[in-house]
């Protein structure tokens, strides 16, 4: 292979780490990228086949041609994720793998879970949003999630009074937090409780996050109350989760212009060399501060500045890769740590409440200086 041909190889596969000039919001793409990744990681492509005990009985006439809809619905998983992860036609990569997964689920009861529809739903609206405007159509299926989960709760009985509640957590998983406290109140009373606060959360996210004004604060809303629920259970329920995490990176506002990045070479240079490793898109733009200025760090965007933790907190989120490298090092961790449950979730448990801890007060601290 010549010089020129592996030159355009490396630029070709540079694109999986490019989220810049295309017909999608840079955090829209990412959302995608990481979405195929997910369901890619989770085995969704073994797992989409024949349909068997369909939603739509009229696809049941596929199992008269074995491995057809199978094949086919394969081939087209590969080339939509392919084309995504490429930066290739993105809009029409996202909605041709969102509906594949989308067809497959409906192809058969067995794999449907909350998850995977969510992550096909969100590639499939992704797809019909654009980079002039923001992604209305994926703060509105935030809502809808949360709706449609406070709404099946508020019509279930077992719900109001606690036995939902107390079975699982009491029976199923046997979690020794709720047990230890529920032995000092009457029965049921800690399980109705919880049980209140979960519907009342969920009701409260559906309505908020639709205003501009309380979405920022509903964001917060949504991690700490899905982290403290991971926390307490040591449940993931599935992926869904991580498919939560991921969609809301929709709701991030990266800036269009250049990162203007000023930086103290003897306290930051080993964050310089961090962030340039991670830009891909070559979108900031690194000036050494003169030596007596009182910060070792700024940033400067269209429509504001920042500095020391503040400008940090900013630069990680406007940096898509720090994301696609958290995916990696979540991934690398569950591998290791597979066979060792309660270790991995210890280290989940310290690193999300890590992150949670220092994003919320670096943003607190902000609105303390205002």
């Amino acid at each position: 292979m010549d010089i020129s041909a592996m030159n355009n190889s490396i630029k070709f596969i540079s694109r999986l780490f490019q989220f810049e000039g295309t017909k999608m919001h840079p955090n829209v793409l990412l959302m995608c990228k990481l979405t195929v990744i997910l369901l890619t990681v989770h085995h969704i492509f073994f797992k989409i086949d024949d349909p068997f005990i369909p939603f739509i009985p009229a696809l049941d006439i596929f199992n008269e041609y074995p491995n057809v809809f199978k094949y086919i619905l394969r081939s087209l998983y590969v080339l939509g994720a392919f084309a995504l992860l490429f930066n290739i036609k993105v809009r029409t990569a996202s909605i041709v793998t969102g509906s594949v997964v989308l067809l497959s689920v409906l192809a058969s009861i067995p794999l449907f879970f909350n998850h995977v529809v969510i992550c096909a739903c969100a590639l499939f609206l992704a797809g019909l949003t654009n980079d002039r405007e923001p992604p209305y159509l994926l703060f509105l299926q935030i809502s809808l999630v949360y709706l449609g989960a406070s709404i099946n709760k508020f019509l279930e009985p077992d719900w109001w009074s606690g036995a939902f509640m107390d079975t699982w957590l009491g029976d199923a998983r046997e979690n020794p937090v709720y047990l230890y406290v529920a032995q000092f109140l009457p029965d049921l009373v800690l399980a109705k409780l919880l049980s209140y606060i979960a519907m009342l959360t969920e009701f409260a996210i559906a309505v908020l996050i639709l205003f501009k004004r309380t979405r920022n604060l509903t964001l917060w809303f949504i991690i700490i109350f899905h982290t403290t629920l991971f926390t307490l259970t040591a449940f993931r329920f599935g992926h869904f989760i991580e498919s939560l995490a991921i969609i809301l990176l929709a709701f991030l506002s990266i800036p269009k212009t250049k990162l203007h990045i000023h930086y103290n070479a003897k306290r930051s240079n080993t964050l310089k060399r961090f962030f340039n490793l991670l830009d891909f898109d070559k979108k900031q733009i690194w000036t050494q501060m003169p030596a007596k200025n009182p910060h070792w760090l700024s940033l400067k965007t269209e429509d504001k500045t920042l500095y020391n933790h503040n400008a940090l907190k900013d630069i990680l989120l406007y940096t898509p890769n720090f994301f696609m490298l958290l995916m990696f090092i979540d991934i690398v961790i569950y591998i290791i740590l597979y066979n060792h449950r309660t270790a991995l979730f210890v280290v989940n448990a310290i690193f999300i409440w890590s992150m949670i801890f220092y994003f919320f007060r670096v943003r607190w601290s902000k609105l303390k200086t205002k």
